[in-house]
């Protein structure tokens, strides 16, 4: 397989290819050839402005997700334009949140992404926060996709949410097939800004590769070469499929 240009030479031949991201794509023939240039894990950021949207009828829908994987996208991934703590009432989230599931069901992507803004000032506790999330990983499940939270600062409140959800699952309080389990979106960017050593925050997450994917952003070429040398694990785990690395400008909030 001719290896992505997005890599660096310093990576190993057997690194699965770095992710792709088409934000502010907005037409098919430019996302497919995107893609055609960088086979590989791609993100689509939902919403006004980008390539698919709630607006897109199911005929579209999945006329956008047979192009892009025909194109070399594996796997394809749907970041939805709404935080989990959005200032909005929780009904009102949760039900955007389940149109994005319906679009990334639509598409065929495997991964919602939701991103996380933070809880301060807007009034949700984290038992609040755990309450939506175990309603989207339900519906996530019935449409046979990962729920992904994306990490806002430190990684230790989204992956403990994700780690509630696991055991509440495996007591049988919560409908989740196996196979579509949640995981976590480690911005690394925003997590080294909130003063978190990338090891350290690893270590954190480690058992969730147990578990599903973990997603990897807030990295650009260059800084994801200096992250797999802090911690040389996560080149061997992203050749195994184990982590996706998604490239972008490094950044705390990620557009």
């Amino acid at each position: 397989m001719e290896q992505n240009p997005a890599e660096r030479s310093s990576a190993t031949p057997s690194t699965r290819p770095l992710g792709t991201r088409l934000d502010g794509v907005k037409d098919l023939e430019t996302a497919v050839r995107t893609v055609t240039e960088h086979p590989g894990p791609v993100e689509i950021p939902a919403g006004p402005g980008q390539l698919v949207g709630r607006h897109l009828g199911s005929v579209p829908q999945r006329q956008v997700g047979e192009a892009l994987r025909g194109a070399g996208a594996d796997p394809l991934m749907l970041r939805a334009d709404i935080s989990i703590d959005q200032d909005i009432p929780d009904e009102g989230v949760i039900a955007v949140l389940d149109d994005h599931l319906s679009l990334a069901a639509g598409v065929g992507a495997e991964y919602l992404v939701v991103p996380r803004a933070g809880v301060g000032g807007r009034g949700r506790s984290e038992d609040r926060i755990y309450s939506m999330l175990a309603a989207l990983a339900e519906a996530a499940s019935a449409h046979q996709v990962h729920l992904i939270l994306e990490t806002e600062g430190a990684t230790a409140d989204e992956v403990e949410l994700v780690q509630f959800l696991e055991q509440a699952r495996a007591a049988g309080t919560l409908d989740v097939d196996p196979h579509y389990l949640a995981s976590v979106a480690w911005n690394v960017a925003a997590s080294s800004e909130a003063g978190e050593g990338p090891a350290a925050a690893f270590e954190r997450m480690r058992p969730l590769l147990d578990l599903a994917p973990l997603i990897i952003s807030g990295v650009d070429e260059d800084t994801v070469e200096d992250l797999f040398a802090a911690v040389p694990e996560l080149r061997e785990a992203a050749a195994q499929a184990r982590i996706i690395v998604v490239l972008g400008r490094p950044g705390a909030a990620e557009a």
